[in-house]
């Protein structure tokens, strides 16, 4: 079982720690289950998205994923980049951008700027389709039409 941290809304651990996925799970106003996300950008300024498998939605998105407990958001976004995209990255490449609520999940969100070759990249089966790089305006266009994840 997979177990999660909770956060306030000031982007602050709680004490309390919660299964995944556990629907029975009630969370106050103030509780927030903790996720990361990344933005890759290459030096065309193209970022690099994926469509999830079906299992996932089908759905465009940036690469990220649920905070286990024990982890930083740092080390949860390391992770994540690795297992979706078998791509090693070290923090110092990464920028924290802040966190950003939206419903309950509590967002904190990285910026990455390097050249990923595509085929460098060995996606986690289970949760990414396939990925490519996208032009701000491509990925404004796959929003307006609803087939990226919140």
């Amino acid at each position: 079982m997979e177990l999660l941290n909770v956060y306030d809304n000031n982007g602050n651990l709680t004490d309390k720690i919660v299964p995944r996925g556990d629907k029975s799970v009630v969370l106050n106003d103030n509780e927030h289950i903790g996720v990361v996300v990344v933005f890759i950008e290459n030096s065309n300024g193209e970022f690099l998205m994926q469509k999830t498998s079906v299992e996932k939605g089908s759905e465009y998105s940036s690469t990220g994923g649920h905070i286990d407990v024990g982890e930083t958001h740092l080390t949860s976004i390391i992770r994540e980049i690795k297992e979706e995209l078998g791509i090693d990255v070290n923090k110092e490449e990464l920028e924290y951008l802040g966190f950003m609520l939206y419903d309950k999940p509590i967002r904190f969100m990285y910026y990455l700027k390097k050249d990923i070759d595509i085929n460098d990249i060995v996606v986690q089966e289970e949760e990414v389709e396939f990925v490519k790089y996208m032009s701000i305006n491509e990925i404004k266009e796959i929003i307006d039409k609803g087939e990226m994840t919140k």
